[in-house]
């Protein structure tokens, strides 16, 4: 896939390009501007269309991407920094209408050959010393975070297009399995939407401990993972609303 390239359009709700910290010229989108308060809050039809699930690295759509972060997650300022390897390594997808990112995701991974922890591998704690097949049999595995959608656009289609396009992605990385840690409302959600598209080997797994992250001592976690089988694809394709107006971006 070709990462796409906003640039400053004239009239509308980008800005005049500004530098960011690290000096990358970055088009600023306007999340208060006529246009983007339209797209959020316009009627309900005309909302849902032309909605793209995209993986990116564009500048413009990741730094929006960021920003929703912190306003939806209440990121702190000692928690910022620790992400910043992980999302620059790590698979960022993004939702967007247009150039006005609606929402996200970030998909890490490790595999046998790339051994860098987890977001959720701190103070110690390892997957592969609670399921010792993970490197027993150097199965690939990942970790799904940060995933983040504007209150406006939390229909469960959109919702589960999401999770439909990170199966998919976790696929094309090979990966065996996709852990994530969140509270448990959170992460009875996430087996819902799985257990939805057709995916049957989900769990939740209440007995694991799992340190708080940075910043959030106050949230308990609980950690869940999915199995990831390829075979499933044409399944979850047949259980996905076929809307024209959705669409996905391939990666090349």
């Amino acid at each position: 896939m070709t990462d796409m390239q906003s640039a400053p359009i004239v009239g509308s709700s980008f800005a005049a390009p500004t530098p960011d910290v690290v000096g990358v010229v970055i088009p600023h989108f306007d999340t208060e501007s006529e246009e983007a308060l339209a797209l959020r809050y316009g009627r309900l039809k005309k909302k849902h269309e032309d909605i793209v699930f995209e993986f990116t690295r564009d500048p413009a759509l990741l730094h929006q991407y960021f920003e929703l972060c912190q306003t939806e997650c209440r990121m702190v300022q000692q928690f910022i920094p620790a992400e910043e390897e992980y999302n620059r390594i790590g698979n960022i997808m993004v939702v967007r209408k247009g150039n006005f990112c609606l929402g996200g995701a970030r998909l890490s991974s490790r595999t046998p050959r790339k051994t860098k922890s987890l977001p959720m591998e701190i103070e110690g704690f390892s997957l592969n010393k609670q399921f010792l097949d993970l490197e027993s049999k150097q199965l690939n595995y990942g970790e799904l975070s940060r995933l983040v959608l504007l209150p406006e656009f939390r229909t469960g289609d959109i919702t589960r297009q999401m999770f439909f396009h990170l199966y998919r992605k976790s696929v094309a990385l090979g990966l065996s399995f996709v852990f994530a840690a969140a509270p448990k409302l959170n992460v009875r959600t996430y087996r819902q939407h799985f257990l939805a598209i057709g995916l049957k080997e989900t769990k939740i797994y209440y007995d694991i401990v799992i340190p708080p992250y940075p910043g959030f001592q106050e949230v308990k976690d609980y950690l869940f993972s999915v199995t990831i089988d390829e075979s499933f694809i044409p399944v979850m394709q047949n259980t996905i609303p076929a809307e024209a107006a959705i669409k996905c971006v391939e990666e090349a």
